[in-house]
């Protein structure tokens, strides 16, 4: 496994599994949990970007990566349990808790159900804005298992090609990612994301929601829905997908890096 210059790995046991986790830089501490099919070490260029300042450590959730895939425990509270009981085995204090899509509604249920523990929370287009798909539990763990078995009987380069609109280390990294998810993870699907309108009421820390484009009323949508926050602010990224970070950095990062400041700010005074 190669790692980026200034990263290092090890495994913690929390809540029953082995996940695996990367640290880099120094400075007060980013907890990045990735979204689905992904993996922690698909934050790269953010971490790359922020290692001077900020002590980043990303995870592999369980069912990714290099993390345990047990048969079982894959609802929100499992994950949220992973992701408490990681900052409580690596003893960070005060965290920014970051997450995309998956890794998303467990930083957001994480901040809900625990709210002395982060200090502040960034969503990337978190999973559970909008409802479950139309597609029923059985048949979206079906298509997991169909595309994590597919993975896994073809070639690394094969899967690489599959990412080619992304420049090439990002699509090797991506590729990876799925070549090491297990069929387990299904079952996240199954589970479905909660709604996060039933967790941004409770989410007292200050909050940044980065989403992806969108028409009028779904932009309308998601600003009530942020009302909900105490102290939050929703962004739409013009020309944004799902993977806010990846499809427009420069524009996602600056306002990630204004929010970063104004809690730097906020604790010098």
């Amino acid at each position: 496994m190669n790692l980026p210059d200034g990263w290092t790995t090890n495994t913690a046991r929390v809540n029953g599994v082995e996940l695996r986790y990367y640290r880099t830089g120094d400075g007060p501490t980013l907890v990045l949990a990735h979204g689905f099919y992904s993996n922690g070490r698909c934050w790269e260029r953010l971490a790359a970007d922020l290692a001077d300042e900020y002590e980043l450590v990303m995870y592999d959730a369980r069912g990714h990566g290099r993390s345990d895939a047990p048969e079982s425990g894959y609802g929100i509270e499992d994950r949220v349990a992973d992701l408490v009981g990681l900052v409580g085995a690596l003893s960070l204090d005060d965290p920014i808790l970051v997450g995309h899509s998956m890794g998303g509604s467990t930083a957001a249920w994480t901040a809900a159900t625990h709210p002395d523990l982060p200090r502040a929370v960034v969503l990337e287009d978190p999973a559970g804005v909008h409802g479950p798909p139309d597609t029923g539990p059985d048949e979206r763990a079906r298509m997991v298992r169909e595309n994590v078995r597919e993975w896994s009987n073809r070639s690394l380069e094969a899967l690489v090609a599959d990412h080619d609109d992304r420049e090439p280390a990002l699509a090797r990294r991506l590729a990876v990612a799925n070549a090491e998810c297990r069929p387990e993870i299904a079952e996240i699907t199954r589970e479905g994301y909660p709604p996060l309108a039933d967790a941004f009421p409770d989410i007292e820390c200050p909050t940044l929601v980065l989403k992806a484009d969108a028409d009028p009323a779904t932009r309308a949508a998601d600003l009530d829905l942020a009302d909900e926050l105490t102290d939050g602010r929703l962004v739409h990224v013009p020309d944004a997908g799902h993977c806010v970070l990846r499809d427009e950095y420069e524009a996602a990062y600056a306002e990630l890096r204004t929010f970063l400041r104004r809690l730097s700010f906020d604790a010098d005074y």
